[in-house]
């Protein structure tokens, strides 16, 4: 798809320093690619950290103690 945009030069000219890309468009596609991605890792992490609270939650409300957790967790280490 062709789109015309402005461009900050000053900002475009830093990106050239840290890229091997050699023009506009591959560093724009090159861009794309980095933003796409990190969002991706950043919604990765965001639905680990939800599970994990969500098992923390339920943990809690069974009333299961944090060291039962190291002790499970060794005793399937060590198998």
């Amino acid at each position: 798809m062709r789109t015309n945009i402005e461009l900050d030069e000053g900002l475009l000219a830093e990106a050239f320093r840290f890229s091997a890309s050699r023009s506009k468009k591959a560093l724009v596609h090159e861009a794309l690619a980095a933003y796409v991605a990190a969002k991706k890792e950043e919604r990765r992490r965001l639905s680990y950290k939800e599970r994990l609270h969500q098992v923390r939650s339920e943990t809690e409300r069974l009333g299961v103690r944090p060291e039962s957790h190291d002790i499970v967790r060794q005793d399937r280490d060590t198998r």
